[in-house]
Formats: C-alpha cells, structure tokens, sequence
C-alpha cells in the first residue's frame, strides 16, 4: 500500500486537491495524519520601508486557516513543508519528492490524527520560498520545515520570523541558523570534529590536508585546522588542488615530500620555548605528518588516494582521514584508502529507514529524505506531547536531552545548529565497518 502514497500525493499537488491517507497498517484502528495540497494563495509582498516584522504576525487570518471536513470541530496541529518540487534542476525535484515522501512516511509513523502536513513549493528559488512560507503561514502553519538550499532558507526565514514561527531548514550554511531558524542538516564541520577527536585518541598529533580548491574545501580545511590546535595537534602541511586529475599530481606530490621531511621544533605540539637544547641536536626536530584529511569522494577521490603512495608516502604508517561521503561501497576497491578512517551516521541505525523507505516507495532514499523524516517525526511528537501554547517553543525544539532519528541521535541547539552522534567506520576490503559506535545519548559516558 505504502509504494502508492508518493504517486497519490505528487498527483494532489498537480492537481490542487485536499488528500486524506488511511493510517499505516501498523495501527489499522487509527486514523492516520492528513496531506493537504491546494493551490498557493496569492500573497502581498510588503511595500519598500514597511515595518515587515509588526506586519507579518498579524497578517493572517484564521477563519481562512486549512481545516479538512472529516476532522469535524477539532483543530489540527498544522505543518508546513516547503521543498522545491518544480525547481530547474531535475535532480533538485527528485531529491524534493523523496523527502517529500519520507515526510509522509514520519507522519503515519507518528500516528496522530490531528497533524496536518502542508506541503509547498519554493520552485527553487529564494522569491518561491519566501512566497511558499507566506502561504503555508496563510494556511496556519505553527511551524515551518525547509527550505532546502540556503538562499532559500534565508528569504523564507524573514518571514518566519517576523511571523514569530520556528523553521526547521535543511541547509547546511551555518549562517543561515539563529534566532528561529534550526539547521537540520549534515554540516561538514561535525564529521571533522569527530574524526579528529578519533584520530588524536589514537596516539595521531601530526597531520596533513589535501583538500580541493572550492569553497567547501576552505570550509573542512579551517575546520580541521581548528581542531588538532584545540587537541595540541600540529598541522605540518596543507595542499590544495584544482578538482581535475592532471592538476591533483604537483600538489599531492608537493604534501608526499612532509611524510618524511623534519618540522621545525617551533611547530612541534609538545614545544616548551624554555627548553634548553644543545645546538644541533637532533632531538629539536621531529618527524612528518602520521595522517593525512583528504575531503574528497567518488571518482576524483579514488584517482586522488593513489597519488601518495605513488610519491612514496608509506600508507601502512600514515592513516588517511576522510568525510561521510567516503561511505561509499565501491571505495572498497582502491588499496590507497584501505584502512581510512571517517564520520558518518551509524549504518546498523541507517539500515533501519533504509529498509523501509524502500519498502514503502520501492526505492533507495537518497542521503537528504532522513531530514525530511527526522524534522516531520521531530515536530510530531511535540505536536502531541507539549501543551499548544508553547509545543514549538524554543524550550522545546532544543531539548538538550536530543532526539533519536532516522541517522541516529541529534539535537538541535539554541543558535541554530545541530549536534550529531557519529559513528568511526574504516574502510577495508571486505567492506566498511565501524570501529567505533556513535552515542547512544549526549549524557557523559554514552
């Protein structure tokens, strides 16, 4: 029954109808939650100097508020959704439509009658989000889940907040979180964090960095940089390279000589300035890097991993660091990465939602529908078990006790950002496996 609930939906938008979805077969006995689409509501934009922000909360009118007929008198707990079914980019509306549908699956998963999920669409673009916010405020969205890209969650956040309405958006840009605004996403800097925590536990204080020329590659880089200093670690080297094969060589070449090459004691993690040392000693030296962050993934990675070996760096001794996007089966086959190490969601927890959005839509889901199902099931359960004046408060998105989702434990934190609990996974022949669980509870211990 499930594989049908994505086509039935996708078709309710086309078509502007109100759909509702017999429950999930889990709780045959229940009513399942409702999926509304109908056609967007023309909306004003503001004029130029208005005071937008005294405007926007008072602007809507709640005799005009979605309520389904079968409900009767009783009030729904209404939820907008905004992801960009009709953008440009194919890719972008087939990533929408699984999260779109794994949504869905959160709600019957949820298994409350009185939520009401209100799906809209930005059309990729910051003027379709801020349009698709508006509406879904029109329609009594409490809260607000997406958008998707980050200039879309930065137009549609100027209408949630000045509508004093939380957003729980799936950016990654750390600078679109605050003041409202939840970041549910998989931002790069908490996989660095915990590889390098990984990596100093295990006796590792020297390192390199390969990273490619981009604007994520300065984002992990200065990232990684930031945490071997706080862990007294030593960054003896950095490459950087433009992302084409010919032009990886000269820079990994470059970073193959500091394996070997002496440091100078004043870049040493342990440096004691008043440490008196006889001239010319070789005890004021130490040797290169023992790992090397390597940012990259699929193909470019695997035409990358070799290049060290191929200058002479001895992989048996210098451990290769990498990101979640290194969980990647056909990694298996590349002997330069054997033995990588990395951050990612737990896959045992993974496996779980895998299995059934599969089950249900007859489909792999791609890595973003988990924040779809993780924000929809997040804000369900508030829905059902914080009083209706303050459910979305900040008080309570921002438990610090955490949730359990879809990639494992999270928590969303009074700034913006989101904590994770990630797992170590190496990288081996026969597979990837994880040589260190994530958390289980962000109590000390666990």
């Amino acid at each position: 029954m499930r594989r049908e609930f994505g086509k039935t939906i996708r078709t309710a938008i086309v078509a502007g109808l109100v759909v509702a979805i017999a429950a999930c077969s889990s709780t045959p006995d229940r009513p399942g939650p409702i999926v509304v689409a109908q056609p967007d509501r023309p909306v004003v934009e503001p004029e130029e100097n208005e005071p937008v922000f005294e405007r926007e909360a008072d602007s809507y009118d709640r005799r005009g508020y979605v309520r389904p007929s079968h409900m009767g008198g009783e009030e729904p707990v209404r939820v907008g959704l905004l992801l960009p079914f009709s953008a440009s980019s194919s890719a972008a509306q087939k990533i929408a439509s699984a999260m779109f549908d794994a949504a869905q699956l959160a709600a019957f998963d949820a298994g409350d009658a009185q939520y009401l999920l209100i799906p809209k669409d930005t059309k990729g673009t910051p003027a379709g989000a801020a349009a698709a916010a508006r509406s879904a405020l029109a329609d009594g969205a409490e809260i607000i889940l997406g958008p998707l890209f980050s200039e879309s969650v930065e137009a549609a956040a100027r209408v949630t907040r000045a509508a004093r309405k939380p957003m729980i958006a799936f950016s990654s840009d750390l600078n679109a979180g605050g003041n409202g605004v939840f970041l549910l996403s998989f931002p790069p800097e908490l996989e660095i964090e915990r590889v390098t925590e990984y990596a100093v536990s295990q006796e590792l204080n020297r390192f390199g960095i390969l990273a490619p020329m981009t604007a994520y590659g300065d984002r992990v880089s200065g990232a990684f940089a930031e945490e071997v200093f706080v862990r007294g670690g030593v960054i003896v080297h950095e490459e950087r390279y433009e992302q084409e094969p010919d032009k990886m060589l000269a820079p990994a070449e470059r970073l193959a000589k500091y394996s070997t090459e002496i440091v100078p004691i004043e870049l040493r993690h342990d440096f004691d300035p008043n440490e008196v040392r006889p001239q010319n000693a070789e005890a004021g030296y130490t040797q290169g890097y023992q790992a090397v962050l390597m940012p990259e993934q699929g193909t470019l990675l695997r035409a990358l991993a070799p290049l060290l070996p191929y200058y002479n760096v001895d992989i048996t001794r210098v451990k290769l660091l990498g990101v979640s996007a290194w969980k990647n089966p056909r990694l298996t086959r590349e002997p330069a990465l054997r033995g990588g190490w990395f951050a990612a969601p737990d896959p045992e927890i993974t496996k779980n939602f895998e299995t059934r959005f599969a089950g249900a839509f007859g489909s792999a889901p791609p890595r973003l529908a988990s924040l779809a199902y993780d924000a929809t099931l997040l804000s369900a359960r508030l829905a059902a078990t914080q009083r209706r004046r303050d459910r979305f408060s900040l008080e309570s998105i921002t438990d610090p006790n955490g949730y359990f989702g879809a990639d494992g434990l999270f928590r969303l934190k009074a700034d913006g950002s989101v904590e994770r609990g990630l797992a170590i996974l190496e990288i081996q022949p026969g597979g990837i496996q994880v040589i260190d669980p994530a958390p289980r509870s962000f109590a000390p211990g666990f």
